[in-house]
């Protein structure tokens, strides 16, 4: 606070004060003056605070964001940017709202009501392939962390293995699932719908399911159930994993708010990769059912899924033309989307470092 001393000053004040008298009688004039006197007029010093505008307040832009699933390690940039303060520091007043099975970000997003949201690459371009005009904007994983498991003691080594009676369990509508069927031995008719329940898997020696294996490995162990597994993206199919899009209307109003939170989110990967086990508390306190082991094996999986591949080079979040363009022409001769959508209208890398 700047502090001004103001001090009135002092003055001499001299009277001379000339009567004209004229005597009637004689003409004298006769002149009185008063003394010189030293008047002053000093007030008491006064100390006077005046507020300074050089730290004005910053006006934060009010955003949301909606995950792919409830609070995990495996969205650790955007969590760690929230734990650390990295939104408010790039101007960003974000609220961070968790997915799930009931949950469509896309929906959300598309409506208005949340300005960023995260899917899969194939889920975002069904999406646009439907109208709806969204944008990616950073890929958290460069591999898919999807994969299909299976009971360790099955003798599976490929996929065409999965062939032999196997019930395999897969979110409806899956990209991949189609995929396999189109280039593998798999048949359609295999096909179980996954609920997020694992007990029909762990009751059924020749039973397939979907996975993350950031999760669901560890969680069976626990259980005493050891698994293997098969990568969805070395399959053939590989799209980014827990894509982070945008309406391009939102885009081209707003870039400096997109480049905003890319910043915050980047710099929130670049210090949980720094020091990854700061943030286990943090989602605990945000999903409780997570643990501090449970994490650990996430981190360590993730590593090579998240900063791995083009990341090594470019950077966290990089995506590739050729990639894109690769999984556009996939869904296609699926008939999964209706055109080739040209990958420059679906994604860019103009905010990525």
């Amino acid at each position: 606070m700047l502090k001004k001393w103001i001090k009135k000053p002092t003055f001499l004040v001299s009277l001379t004060l000339l009567l004209a008298l004229t005597a009637c009688g004689d003409g004298t004039v006769e002149e009185a003056t008063t003394n010189e006197t030293e008047v002053e007029t000093t007030e008491p010093e006064t100390e006077l605070e005046v507020e300074s505008d050089d730290e004005a307040a910053v006006e934060l832009f009010e955003m949301k964001q909606i995950t792919s699933w409830f609070p995990q390690v495996e969205n650790a940039g955007q969590y760690y940017a929230a734990m650390e303060g990295f939104y408010e520091e790039a101007g960003l007043d974000m609220t961070t709202e968790p997915g799930g099975p009931q949950v469509s970000s896309i929906s959300i997003v598309s409506s208005g009501s949340a300005q960023i949201g995260m899917a899969q690459a194939d889920q975002v371009l069904y999406a646009i392939n439907e109208g709806i005009p969204l944008v990616a904007i950073f890929a958290n994983f460069q591999k898919t962390p999807q994969g299909i498991m299976f009971h360790v003691d099955q003798p599976i080594e490929t996929f065409d293995d999965l062939a032999d009676g196997y019930e395999i369990y897969t979110a409806a509508g899956a990209g991949y699932w189609e995929y396999l069927v189109s280039q593998y031995n798999i048949e359609k008719s295999q096909n179980r719908v996954y609920t997020g329940d694992s007990s029909a898997f762990v009751s059924n020696d020749k039973a397939a399911s979907q996975m993350y294996v950031t999760s669901e490995p560890f969680y069976l162990q626990e259980q005493g159930v050891e698994t293997g597994h098969l990568m969805i993206a070395d399959s053939g199919y590989s799209p980014y994993g827990d894509v982070l899009f945008t309406t391009k209307d939102f885009m081209e109003e707003h870039p400096e708010i997109i480049q905003a939170y890319v910043d915050a989110i980047t710099k929130g990967w670049e210090a949980f990769k720094a020091d990854p086990e700061k943030i286990y508390d943090y989602i605990i306190e945000l999903e409780p059912e997570k643990t501090a082991e449970q994490m650990a094996y996430a981190t360590e999986q993730m590593e090579d899924l998240v900063f791995g591949g083009d990341a090594a080079e470019h950077g966290v979040g990089y995506m590739r033309e050729e990639r894109w363009e690769t999984l556009i022409d996939q869904l296609y001769e699926l008939e999964l989307v209706d055109s080739q959508i040209p990958a420059t209208d679906v994604f860019t890398t103009d905010f990525l470092h």
